[in-house]
């Protein structure tokens, strides 16, 4: 495995890496980012079958409460990833283009499976006509609506099966209250720089008892980013950002048939638009993005208490719409021209599961549960049917069906010792699958906790990548690193022999929990068989386009390694005077050690350290102020000549030098029912984006970074 592939020495400077914080004196991959002094009592689901102690749970996880959320995000960010990538172990997509969502331990977005209340909330990455760009699904659920999200770093792909190789982000929404509560949040962003675009946000929920057992809740949102202005002709290399505008609104009514049995229906529907830029001279900058996203999703579950355990089922069915234009039509080998499209993609899900605790010999806690789903793409305007193809385009659809059984057990091997064991089976359109793991929490006492276990995890294929019919095109970042490329974009056929990715994992750590103080290490190692790539096939003889071809395929191996971990201290727990009633440091770190492919080739652009810090000062009971620092090291793999060649001079994201970003905001409650934040992003307007022309980046990053931004916001409850 380790042969061929390029060695990172570890070394740890913790002057140069902790910026203003304390040096790093603990590190854990397991910790709870919560207003709870005693974070180890925080009660989470997603980690196992059953609801249990955060500490207890048997994977690395960690929790966003909603108090958090309310402090951290108000309008500080219109996107929760902003948010996650402060979490240990989690980084937000980094890319030169229009690229986002949520990375786990190294691994690219599309690894990360995202659920809300334990449901898939689908994915919209495959219904792209002409970008490879990854979009995140995350950002649909307005934040007065959520409860709290668990972010759970590692394969979890004995209990949720594919896509959760990297991990899982379950947000967990606010449940109906046996009294009617709303809120109402108005927020701006406007950028120092007049060249960017400002942002307008309003978000809201609302629910109550209907009576009878009955009750209701609602949420929407509407959010617009206008684009950004360039002066480069182009929103890439760190130019600049295309403009957004999404609104959606959901509902969920439950009915509480007696105490012990409950079902509830619901739906989560929404509209996403790009919003183009524009050059200083006025002219329109064209969508390198989505033109417009439809989504819709329907629910139905049934949750139910008997004597011997519970049961859990669901059903639901998740859409998407991508309105496309622009869409090249190949004849004869040649782009004769371009025409608008619509695609359409459909996941149906019926997944539940039966807990049964009992004692046999040692207590036990056994989950059984399975899935079944069929997922659908449609998409009218493929650019033709394989990559000899001389017919202009047709339509073409793509499906799969797969099915899952699991089987987890909790055994208490002693008071303070919990052995958990699962398996998963897997029937997929690409081969059957078998996930195993074991994992061990130990008690060692009220104030550590030890952890650490083996898992195993898979990735099938998307429709898209293993239907021959289905071709897309890059424009130039996933061409370079091939001799025989000399420039311009290119074409990626899929292939209907792929097999599925598999991993093997192992983690071990600790977690100490004493009065607020909160500190602990996790190691990681994960290594992947077939790897999902691309391959190059050439320029295709009587291709007059002269486009360049790629084809998907399996690599042997890749490998992702590193230390995550975080260090909280209770500067001063108790009321100082007037006005210091709390001052709290919370530090967060990650060092990757290896994301790579058995090329040398990096996983993602990720740096080798990052570090998130704020300093957390509760002036009275209504007044709170942070101030913030989060620290982006040099890429992985920077100096690796098999992935610098890989990625070419321009084409895809590098950080060549380090930076550091500062923040400061507040939070006051004006009375009981309305709360105001604001705050400065970027404070010192850093901006780490190469100064050459844009494109070049031989001497510095070349990604987008905001400047300074003052934001605000106001949010009216009852």
């Amino acid at each position: 495995m380790d042969e061929g592939m390029n060695t990172n020495t570890f070394k740890f400077n913790p002057i140069k890496y902790a910026g203003f914080c304390l040096p790093l004196l603990g590190l854990a991959a397991t910790q709870a980012i919560a207003e709870e002094n005693d974070s180890g009592n925080v009660m989470v689901v997603t980690a196992s079958g059953v609801e249990q102690r955060f500490k207890d749970a048997p994977a690395s996880i960690s929790v966003v409460t909603a108090e958090q959320l309310e402090k951290e995000m108000g309008t500080a960010s219109t996107d929760l990833a902003d948010i996650l990538e402060r979490v240990a172990g989690v980084s937000k997509a980094i890319g030169t283009d229009v690229s986002s969502g949520i990375q786990l331990r190294g691994m690219p977005a599309s690894y990360t499976l995202l659920l809300v209340d334990g449901k898939r909330i689908g994915s919209s990455n495959g219904l792209k006509t002409t970008q490879q760009n990854y979009f995140d699904d995350i950002n649909w659920i307005p934040v007065e609506s959520i409860e709290r999200i668990e972010i759970v770093r590692g394969p979890m792909s004995t209990l949720y099966g594919s896509d959760a190789m990297g991990g899982v982000v379950n947000i967990i929404t606010k449940k109906n209250n046996k009294e009617w509560n709303g809120a109402l949040t108005i927020g701006t962003r406007q950028p120092e720089d007049s060249k960017s675009g400002e942002t307008t946000t309003y978000t809201g929920s609302v629910g109550g008892p209907l009576g009878n057992g009955f009750t209701l809740r609602m949420n929407g949102s509407w959010n617009k980013r206008d684009a950004d202005k360039t002066d480069t002709g182009a929103l890439r290399w760190g130019s600049g950002q295309e403009g957004k505008k999404r609104y959606s609104y959901g509902a969920d009514l439950s009915w509480d048939i007696t105490d012990n049995h409950q079902v509830s229906i619901g739906t989560l529907q929404g509209t996403e638009e790009g919003i183009p830029g524009e050059t200083l001279d006025g002219d329109e900058v064209g969508l390198r993005g989505i033109s417009k996203l439809e989504r819709e999703n329907y629910s139905a579950a049934y949750r139910g208490l008997f004597d011997f355990g519970s049961v859990r089922l669901t059903a639901y069915e998740n859409k998407y719409k991508n309105s496309a234009s622009d869409v090249p039509v190949i004849s004869g080998g040649s782009l004769v021209g371009t025409e608008d499209t619509k695609i359409r993609g459909k996941d149906k899900i019926i997944e539940g599961d039966i807990n049964l605790p009992f004692e046999l010999w040692l207590p036990h806690n056994v989950t059984i549960g399975g899935q079944w789903m069929k997922e659908e793409l449609n998409n009218p305007r493929s650019m033709g049917t394989n990559k000899y193809a001389a017919a202009s385009y047709g339509t073409h659809t793509g499906e799969a069906t797969s099915k899952g059984v699991f089987v987890e057990d909790q055994i208490g091997l002693l008071d303070d010792l919990t052995l958990t064991l699962g398996v998963r089976y897997d029937d997929t359109e690409y081969g059957d699958q078998t996930t195993p793991r074991a994992y061990l929490v130990y008690q060692a006492n009220d104030y550590l906790t030890l952890k650490g276990g083996y898992s195993e995890g898979f990735k099938a294929p998307t429709i898209r990548q293993a239907s021959p019919g289905f071709v897309e095109e890059s424009k130039g970042a996933g061409c370079n690193g091939y001799a025989d490329y000399t420039g311009g974009g290119c074409y990626i056929v899929s292939n209907g022999n792929l097999k599925p990715e598999t991993s093997e994992n192992w983690e071990v750590g600790a977690l100490f929990n004493y009065e607020g103080w909160d500190a602990g290490i996790t190691f990681f190692d994960s290594r992947f068989k077939n790897k999902l790539a691309t391959a190059p096939i050439g320029y295709i003889t009587g291709d007059k386009s002269g486009r360049y071809w790629l084809e998907r395929v399996n690599l042997d191996s890749a490998r992702t390694q590193g230390i995550e971990g975080n260090l909280n201290i209770p500067l001063i727990s108790e009321p100082k005077g007037q006005f210091l009633q709390k001052l709290t440091l919370r530090n967060n770190y990650t060092r990757m050690i290896k994301a790579e492919d058995d090329q040398g080739v990096m996983l993602v652009t990720t740096p080798k350290f990052t570090s998130y810090s704020s300093l957390d000062w509760s002036v009275t009971q209504d007044l709170d102020f942070s101030f913030s620092a989060h620290y982006y090291g040099k890429m992985l793999g920077l100096n690796n000549k098999a992935d610098q060649e890989s990625r070419g001079s321009t084409a895809t994201a590098r950080i060549r030098n380090s930076y550091t970003l500062y923040g400061l905001s507040g939070q006051y409650k004006i009375t009981k029912n309305f709360r105001f934040n604001a705050g400065i992003d970027n404070l010192f307007d850093k901006d780490p984006v190469s100064s050459e022309p844009s494109g070049s980046a031989s001497s510095g990053n070349n990604y987008y970074v905001p400047g300074r931004t003052y934001y605000a916001s106001i949010t009216a409850s009852f």
